[in-house]
C-alpha cells in the first residue's frame, strides 16, 4: 500500500492541531483529497472511512453536534493506526555489524576543560602549542574526544605540534591507537602519513613489520623513507634494505644506508663501504658516521692511515693534495664519535707531526679531530701530546683572531695555569693602555669575552625554577658561576689582580677568594656605587662578595643597606642570587625590608612579600 496519500493527509491534520479544528469546516486542502480517498475505498475499506472521516470535519451534518475538535481526533486516531501498520521503520538493504574499536579511554572530563585545547587542535596561530603540551602532560588527551584531533595534529601546519603528537601523544595510547590510525592510512600520503607509520611501529612493532614491509614497496618517497627506516630493527628485512641501497632514488638509497648503519651486520657494513668507494660517497658519510661496527672504524682508519702516509709522495701536487685531503676528510666525518685502537694511534702520530699537518698543508681540521680524542684518552702521553699541540697552537696563531678565542680556549685546557697567564697577560695590559679604537683594544676585549663565556654562564630560566612561590609564568635572568675549587685549580691566582686594576667588575667576582680583602673592598665600593637591583650590576657584585667569604653580619648590612638606598626604586625583578641572600636575613631586618617595599614593583615587590612571611614565621 501507497503511503504517500496518507502521509499528505497527516501533514494537514498535523496542521489542523495546531490552527484549530473550528478552521476545518470548508478547507480547501482536505477537499482537494477527499476524491482520492473516495476511489481507493472501492478497493480498500479503510481509506473508505479515512474519506467519510475528513468529509465529517469538514461538512459537519447538520443537526448533530458532534464537536469538530473530537472529529479531528477520531479522524488522526484512524489515520495514525494506518501508518503504524503499513509505514516502515527500518532502512532498506542488508545488515552489518557496526564496527568499532574497544578502548579503555573515557569521556568523564567536562567540555569546559577540554575546550582551549580543541580549539588548539582545531585552528592556527601561535600559543597553540603550549596549550597543547600543557594538556598532554595533564592527561587530558585520555579523553576519548581528542584521539581523532590527535591524529589529525599529525599534519598540523606547526612541525612542533606534529612531532609531539607523533613522539608522545599518539605513543601514549599504547596499542589501542592502532586501529584508528589504520583509519585513515594511505602509504601515498606524505608526511603526516609518514608518522602515523612511525607511532604504530613504537607501539606494536612487531606486529606491524609487515605492514611496514609493505609501505616501504608502494608508499610515497616519504612515506618509504620513514617505512625503511624502522625496518632497520628487524633482521629479517636485511636483503630488502640492501636491494633498496641500489634504488634509483637518491632519497631512498639514503634512508637505506641509514637503516643499514643501524643494523650493523657484517653484510650491511660491506654494502656500506662498497657505497663509500662509489658515487654515492657524500651520501652514504652520514651513515658511516652512525654505524657503530668495530669493522667499519678499522676499515676507514685503514683508509685514512693510507691517504696520511701518501701524502709525502706528492707534496707540491696540489690536484692530488685536494684529492687526498677529501678522502681524509670524509674518514674525520665518519670517525668523528668513534674510537678504536688503531684510531688512537693513528692520532698520535698525526700530533706529532703538527709542522707537516698545519704548517705545510693547513689541514686544521685533522688536528682539531685527533685533538678532540686526545682529550677523551686518559694517559700522560695523550696529556703531553695536548700540551705540545697547545704550544704548537700558540706560536702558529699569535696574530689570528683565533688566537684569544680557540687558541686561548685550548691552553687554558691543559697548559699550566701559571703559563697561561704569562702568555696572555699581556693581551690585557697593552690593550687596556691603548686607545679604544686601536687592534689591541678590540683583542683584549676579545680575550675578556672569551675569559667571561669560560667562567660565567647566564640564561633565561622559568621563574618556576628558582622561585616556585609566584606561581606566575615568566622569566628570569639567571647567572652561574665557576665552582671556587675549580676555578682556583685551574687559573693562576694574579688573574684576579690584573681583573681589580683594569676594573674588570664581572670577572673580579668570578676570581674572588677567600681571604683576597683587596677583592672584598673593590666589591663593597662597587655596591655602593651601583646598588640598585634593577640592573646586572649588583647581583654580580654580591656573588662576588659572597665567594670572598664574607662574613654574613657584614654582608647582611651591606645587601640592606643596597635595598634601602634611595637610588633602588622602580624594580621590578630581584633576580635570583640576590633573592637568596635576601631569603637569609634574619627576622631583626624585617622593618627595614618593610620600609622599602614601596620601592619595588610587580614580581620584585612580590618577593620581598614573601621574605616578610619567612622572617614573620621565624618569629613564632
Amino acid at each position: 500500500m501507497s503511503t504517500a496519500l496518507l502521509q499528505e493527509l497527516n501533514q494537514e491534520v498535523r496542521r489542523l492541531y495546531i490552527a484549530g479544528s473550528e478552521l476545518a469546516a470548508g478547507d480547501f486542502r482536505l477537499k482537494r483529497l477527499v476524491p482520492q480517498f473516495q476511489q481507493l475505498g472501492e478497493r480498500a475499506t479503510v481509506f473508505k472511512r479515512l474519506g467519510e472521516g475528513i468529509s465529517a470535519l469538514i461538512e459537519p451534518e447538520s443537526g448533530k453536534e458532534t464537536p469538530s475538535a473530537q472529529l479531528l481526533q477520531d479522524l488522526n486516531q484512524l489515520l495514525s493506526s494506518v501508518l503504524h501498520t503499513q509505514g516502515t521503520t527500518a532502512p532498506e538493504g542488508e545488515l552489518y555489524p557496526v564496527e568499532h574499536h574497544p578502548v579503555s579511554l573515557s569521556s568523564h572530563l567536562s567540555f569546559r576543560k577540554l575546550s582551549a585545547v580543541q580549539t588548539a587542535l582545531t585552528t592556527t596561530g601561535g600559543g597553540r602549542y603550549e596549550i597543547i603540551e600543557e594538556a598532554w602532560k595533564e592527561g587530558l588527551f585520555r579523553d576519548f574526544r581528542l584521539v581523532y584531533l590527535a591524529i589529525e595534529a599529525l599534519n598540523d601546519p606547526y612541525v612542533e605540534i606534529g612531532e609531539l603528537a607523533a613522539n608522545e601523544i599518539l605513543p601514549s595510547y599504547g596499542p589501542e591507537i592502532i586501529p584508528f590510525l589504520m583509519e585513515s592510512f594511505d602509504p601515498a600520503g606524505g608526511r603526516s602519513e609518514s608518522r602515523k607509520l612511525k607511532v604504530m611501529a613504537k607501539t606494536d612493532g612487531k606486529e606491524m613489520a609487515e605492514l611496514i614491509r609493505q609501505a616501504a614497496e608502494i608508499g610515497s618517497d616519504e612515506v618509504r623513507c620513514m617505512a625503511i627506516k624502522l625496518l632497520a630493527r628487524y633482521e629479517e628485512y636485511e636483503a630488502d634494505l640492501m636491494e633498496w641501497s641500489k634504488s634509483k632514488k637518491k632519497v631512498i638509497r639514503e634512508a637505506a644506508y641509514g637503516a643499514l648503519a643501524e643494523n650493523g651486520s657484517d653484510q650491511a657494513v660491506e654494502r656500506l663501504y662498497e657505497a663509500a668507494q662509489g658515487k654515492d660517497k657524500e651520501l652514504v658519510n652520514p651513515a658511516l658516521g652512525k654505524c657503530r661496527s668495530v669493522l667499519l672504524t678499522d676499515w676507514l682508519v685503514r683508509d685514512m692511515s693510507a691517504e696520511l702516509q701518501a701524502v709525502s709522495e706528492f707534496p707540491d701536487d696540489k690536484q692530488k693534495l685536494e684529492e687526498s685531503w677529501s678522502k681524509v676528510k670524509r674518514c674525520l666525518w665518519a670517525l668523528h664519535d668513534k674510537q678504536s685502537p688503531a684510531l688512537e694511534e693513528l692520532y698520535r702520530n698525526v700530533l706529532q707531526q703538527y709542522s707537516l699537518y698545519i704548517k705545510s698543508l693547513g689541514w686544521t681540521y685533522l688536528i682539531n679531530e685527533a685533538v678532540i680524542y686526545m682529550n677523551r684518552v686518559d694517559s700522560e702521553e695523550a696529556r703531553e701530546l695536548l700540551r705540545q699541540n697547545a704550544e704548537n697552537d700558540l706560536e702558529q696563531y699569535r696574530h689570528s683572531s683565533s688566537y684569544v678565542r680557540e687558541v686561548f680556549q685550548k691552553a687554558a685546557r691543559v697548559l699550566p695555569p701559571d703559563r697561561v697567564y704569562e702568555q696572555y697577560k699581556d693581551v690585557l695590559m697593552q690593550g687596556f693602555a691603548s686607545s679604544s679604537l686601536g687592534n689591541a683594544a678590540k683583542e683584549r676585549k676579545r680575550l675578556l669575552d672569551t675569559l667571561s663565556d669560560m667562567v660565567i654562564h647566564r640564561q633565561y630560566k622559568p621563574y618556576e625554577e628558582v622561585m616556585p612561590f609566584t606561581g606566575k609564568e615568566s622569566y628570569t635572568y639567571y647567572v652561574e658561576m665557576l665552582p671556587q675549587e675549580q676555578l682556583q685549580a685551574s687559573w693562576d691566582d694574579r688573574w684576579l689582580e690584573l681583573f681589580i686594576e683594569q676594573d674588570e667588575l664581572a670577572l673580579v667576582s668570578a676570581f674572588a677568594r677567600r681571604g683576597h680583602h683587596k677583592a672584598e673592598s673593590y666589591l663593597q665600593a662597587k655596591l655602593k656605587n651601583s646598588p640598585e637591583f634593577r640592573n646586572r650590576f649588583a647581583n654580580l657584585i654580591i656573588m662576588g662578595l659572597v665567594r670572598s667569604g664574607m662574613k654574613d653580619e657584614a654582608l647582611f648590612e651591606a645587601i640592606v643597606a643596597a635595598l634601602e638606598d634611595k637610588r633602588n626604586h622602580d624594580c621590578y625583578m630581584i633576580e635570583p642570587f640576590i633573592f637568596k641572600q635576601l631569603c637569609r636575613l634574619p627576622a631583626g631586618y624585617y622593618d627595614h625590608v618593610h620600609a622599602a617595599l614601596g620601592n619595588y614593583r610587580d614580581n620584585a615587590e612580590d618577593q620581598l612579600r614573601y621574605i616578610l612571611r619567612v622572617m614573620k614565621e621565624q618569629d613564632i
